[in-house]
């Protein structure tokens, strides 16, 4: 097999994940660094218990990649008017936070996983379900 063969092989997978999963990509690690970083800070600069800093870190995260996601991923408006588009992913957006806040009370209260490392599980698994969600249930990717 030579060079050219095994590149057309490597790509054809990643052909298959859409054009937005990049972007989307992108816009969620602006949204995760507003997260983690909230989270972090709130925990070790205020002295927030984790449960409370998740949440203020989260939401805050989310309201970050909604905007950035309608402006650079998905097209806005579409499948439904703002309004219910915004109650949707406000939805998907609670479900986010509840799965976060499980997999990190998993994480770090009966695995004694530390804090850092919960949370960047956490982030992991809510970025697939928003993605996911989204993508499937609320936007239309623009063409």
């Amino acid at each position: 097999m030579d060079v050219e063969q095994l590149g057309v092989r490597l790509m054809r997978p990643m052909q298959a994940i859409p054009a937005t999963f990049y972007s989307y990509f992108i816009v969620g690690g602006v949204a995760t660094v507003v997260d983690i970083g909230g989270f972090m800070l709130l925990i070790a600069k205020f002295g927030v218990p984790w449960f409370w800093a998740a949440v203020a870190s989260f939401l805050v995260s989310v309201v970050v990649n909604y905007v950035l996601s309608i402006r650079f991923v998905f097209e806005s408006g579409v499948r439904f008017q703002r309004h219910h588009e915004a109650v949707l992913v406000l939805g998907v957006s609670a479900i986010g936070l509840l799965l976060n806040e499980a997999v990190l009370w998993v994480m770090i209260e009966m695995a004694d996983v530390g804090k850092l490392p919960a949370k960047l599980f956490a982030t992991a698994v809510v970025f697939l379900w928003n993605y996911g969600a989204r993508q499937k249930f609320i936007f239309r990717a623009p063409r």
